[in-house]
């Protein structure tokens, strides 16, 4: 396996905002390809995430003075491509959640399937299988670290419904993972 390069951020942001295109080509081929997975974990369709990248790099681009160098440039960087992708799915009204009244609050920490068998496709390609909202909390919680009240703050929730939600798409993952397992298993 190759490994890529260490970038000097601070050079190639002093050479973007210098006018370098080059720089800013080489910034977007490193990370385009793994903003591209979590836009499309986020929007689950192929077409959808590449209008939210290229949004996401137009931001990034017109945003660099902000960036203080403190932390992370590549999590300063992911923060944008997420907000993209909530703003995207807002423009839509793709972002359906559930009623309070309606949530339940079970623990659902068993996970005891065939997850390890599967490939990182087959996960993503069973997380788009679920309704915008749970989808939305479980990558925010579970994929970018979020916490439930910064979950809330960013999607106009209560934390309980990012608590709620989260549980709810365990809980249909968890559903998803036995048929695929039964289905695994009849076949065999």
């Amino acid at each position: 396996m190759r490994q890529k390069k260490k970038l000097d951020y601070k050079k190639i942001i002093a050479e973007i905002k210098g006018g370098n295109q080059g720089s800013f080509r080489l910034l977007y081929n490193r990370f385009a390809p793994l903003f591209k997975g979590i836009a499309y974990r986020y929007v689950g369709s192929a077409d959808e995430s590449n209008d939210v990248i290229q949004e996401a790099f137009v931001k990034i681009y017109k945003n660099l003075n902000s960036y203080s160098f403190k932390g992370s440039f590549e999590g300063w960087m992911k923060r944008i491509v997420v907000n993209c992708c909530l703003e995207y799915m807002a423009k839509r009204k793709k972002i359906k959640f559930e009623s309070e009244a309606l949530l339940v609050n079970t623990s659902s920490s068993s996970w005891d399937l065939p997850i390890s068998e599967m490939s990182v496709q087959e996960i993503v390609e069973l997380i788009n299988k679920l309704p915008d909202g749970y989808r939305t909390v479980f990558n925010l919680s579970v994929i970018e670290g979020y916490t439930h009240k910064e979950i809330g703050e960013q999607l106009g929730i209560s934390e309980s419904a990012s608590r709620s939600q989260l549980t709810k798409a365990k809980g249909k993952l968890k559903e998803l993972l036995k048929s695929i397992h039964i289905y695994s298993a009849a076949k065999a």
